[in-house]
């Protein structure tokens, strides 16, 4: 007999994977409470969490491609749940992956660090879960409403894990610049909410772009200076989550104070948590005034790329070097964006949905040699690196895969990435931006090839220790081997990106008709 779930509560199937991070992340400040004393214990907190991420993961792909098991139905029938105020569609499943893949490399980068450091393991798992949970929220929500409640939930949870070494000065210093200009961010963005509500009367997005279509209809938007005002507050609020210039201050210091697993976490998570959240509001809420929003992205695309670049030139600090590296990837995946057209929304959206993945795999990993050399007794300076291959080959020629990917230097994914952003804008009339990047793609080869040139052309001031750490290192391989195997066999996320655009695409189509 086959039974549909549909039928018991289509909202909470909806959302089965937020419910499943939920639990465990429950369940390990448990595991913690009664397993105190325990050998292994960071090992077996790490296991539960990984256990809860890749059972919402294994859900989510079940959703994605509709897949029935033993007649247990695993997606909802209805395409929106909870009085419309979250979606169910391939765009949100997409994006609730990613959030899940990197809280479990995250994770797994983080066993050793954390324990050696004596931070509370149970808090910290359980905290990196809420964030996660948080970050899906973010991907699922077509409402205002449930769009603010998930970028909180996500960016509190960042705040604390950014001061997590409650003994390291520089870790609390950083939570605290992060925390006080996040909530200023929240202000300006909550302000923008409440505009958009005021001019429209919705909160709900797509209901909001039916307002906006009509209004656009009628005589532009230009002609509603509310509109306008909430649409320059929204793209504020939403670029401080981004990093994006001019509202990326907080970046550098948060990256180089928090416990380096945490600032591998926050440099992908909240990027990719901040650009569905951007995705879902201009597009899916302001897509019919693409003509006024798109200019302001083309500048906000340009001076991050370029600032992020050349100022990374300048730092000797590896985590700082990354932090404006981060920047300068936002600018990249801004570049997707300010390529929408009615048009060329399916290309733009996948394009950028495709650089996040790649950006995933690269930086977590880029992130994940700097723990390792960071147990070997080193800082994150440059200096580090000094002939680094000469006494770790293996990690050296890892960090070498990674900082060909994040240059864009094939065969590695993050050449695709760059690839498939820059064709958008060609295909949307705008070679000059692709031009813009690809120069400041030759700036940031620059600093990523110093790093390879320090590793493999500079004499070692003195060999360290190299301390056993097999869960780290087989991290690391599989995403060396990950970054050239979807570079070679990149189909699959293709065919995933563009599979989650239709329910979006067909609603965008609908709001060019009116």
């Amino acid at each position: 007999m086959q039974i549909d779930y549909n039928a018991l509560n289509p909202d909470l199937l909806g959302i089965l994977p937020e419910i499943i991070v939920t639990i465990f992340a429950i369940l390990v400040v448990f595991v913690d409470l009664f397993t105190r004393g325990t050998a292994n214990k960071s090992q077996r907190l790490a296991g539960v969490s990984i256990a809860g991420y890749l059972l919402a993961f294994i859900v989510c792909i079940l959703q994605f491609n509709d897949i029935e098991i033993g007649g247990i139905v695993f997606r909802s029938a209805h395409a929106q749940v909870f009085a419309n105020m979250m979606a169910t569609d391939n765009l949100g499943l997409f994006f609730k992956m990613i959030a899940l893949l990197t809280a479990i490399v995250s994770v797994l980068l983080s066993t050793l660090f954390i324990k050696e450091r004596g931070m509370a393991l149970g808090e910290y798992y359980a905290i990196m879960g809420l964030a996660t949970l948080g970050m899906m929220v973010t991907a699922a929500a077509v409402d205002l409403t449930t769009v603010f409640v998930g970028i909180e939930l996500m960016s509190i949870a960042i705040y604390i894990l950014t001061g997590f070494a409650r003994n390291d000065k520089l870790s609390n210093e950083a939570s605290l610049k992060y925390f006080l200009l996040g909530i200023f961010s929240t202000a300006i963005l909550v302000y923008g909410m409440a505009w958009l509500y005021g001019m429209t009367g919705y909160t709900n997005l797509r209901a909001i772009g039916q307002v906006v279509g009509q209004v656009q209809n009628s005589g532009g938007i230009t002609s509603n200076g509310g509109l306008v005002l909430a649409m320059f507050l929204l793209i504020a609020g939403l670029g401080f989550k981004i990093a994006a210039v001019p509202f990326h201050m907080w970046t550098p210091d948060a990256y180089q104070g928090a416990p380096t697993p945490i600032t591998a976490f926050m440099s992908v998570g909240p990027k990719a948590a901040g650009f569905i959240a951007t995705i879902r509001i201009l597009i899916e809420a302001l897509g019919p005034a693409w003509h006024t929003w798109v200019p302001v992205i083309i500048v906000l695309s340009i001076l991050t790329m370029t600032l992020g670049n050349v100022v990374a030139v300048m730092q000797r600090s590896v985590k700082r070097m990354l932090a404006y590296s981060s920047i300068a990837h936002t600018g990249y995946i801004l570049v997707g964006l300010a390529s929408y057209t009615p048009a060329n929304g399916q290309l733009a959206i996948s394009s950028m949905s495709f650089y996040i993945f790649s950006y995933l795999i690269m930086n977590l990993a880029a992130f994940g040699v700097i723990v390792w050399l960071q147990r070997t007794g080193a800082n994150d300076s440059l200096e580090s690196f000094r002939g680094l291959s000469s006494w770790a080959p293996g990690p050296a020629a890892l960090m070498l895969f990674f900082m060909l990917s994040l240059t864009g230097i094939p065969p590695a994914i993050g050449f695709l990435g760059k690839y498939y952003v820059f064709v958008s804008a060609l295909q949307a009339g705008l070679p000059w931006l692709a031009v813009i990047g690809v120069l400041n793609s030759a700036v940031g080869a620059f600093y990523y090839l110093r790093i390879i040139w320090y590793m493999y052309f500079e004499e070692p001031r003195a060999a360290r220790e190299q301390r056993a750490a097999p869960a780290l290192i087989w991290t690391l391989s599989a995403s060396a081997v990950a970054v050239v195997l979807f570079f070679i066999f990149s189909g699959p996320i293709l065919d995933a990106t563009r599979n989650s655009l239709p329910q979006v695409v067909a609603m965008l189509a609908g709001a060019a008709a009116r």
